[in-house]
């Protein structure tokens, strides 16, 4: 489950303003809005990269205010598949796993496995993406917040990608959150919506 409470938010000059919700224990919700209006900044909140003004965010009833990212138990995507340089495709995805066995065993249901002993410089756009995303859930994450996860894949691949992910959520009991600017990707998973605009929930 993720609650927040009145939260406020500064970036820059940019500012999220009061910002409450809550997504259920299991539930797929989808964050939309346009360009700059604050859902990236809010996923990195929930993940403690940017620490609220004022306001609550607990995960699973706790409250997580205080804590240090490695410690909230999320599973997190950006958009550009932020990965180690100087890590291979293996090292990456087995990098706080759970076990190297399930880190294998996402690479392969993400036909990646074939890419596990090569750098990750040398990866296309889309198969970084891949590959955080399976780094991600190697962890075993609660909650995993996705940010544009899939927006450097082909059509075909991103239905494809985003059938798997979307079963692992349902066989895991995955809470997400997932921002996306893509009307039929939102359709297509999302069990709840949110909308964002100018840095507030509308």
């Amino acid at each position: 489950m993720i609650q927040c409470h009145g939260l406020n938010v500064r970036a820059g000059s940019f500012q999220l303003h009061d910002v409450s919700f809550t997504v259920p224990e299991g539930a797929y919700a989808v964050l939309t809005g346009p360009s700059a209006s604050g859902k990236t900044t809010l996923l990195e909140a929930i993940a403690g990269a940017v620490e609220p003004s004022s306001g609550t965010i607990h995960l699973n009833g706790r409250d997580v205010r205080r804590l240090p990212p490695e410690q909230r138990r999320l599973g997190v995507v950006h958009q550009h598949g932020y990965l180690f340089p100087h890590l291979t495709v293996r090292e990456n995805v087995e990098y706080g796993a759970f076990d190297s066995a399930g880190a294998r065993e996402l690479m392969q249901r993400f036909s990646v496995y074939h890419l596990a002993d090569r750098g990750v410089v040398a990866l296309s756009g889309g198969e970084r993406q891949i590959v955080a995303l399976c780094r991600a859930l190697a962890t075993r994450p609660r909650i995993l917040l996705l940010d544009e996860p899939f927006s450097a894949l082909d059509r075909p691949r991103r239905e494809e990608v985003r059938a798997r992910a979307a079963e692992l959520h349902h066989d895991w009991q995955l809470t997400t959150m997932h921002v996306t600017h893509d009307e039929g990707e939102a359709l297509a998973v999302a069990t709840m919506r949110l909308h964002m605009h100018d840095g507030m929930l509308s």
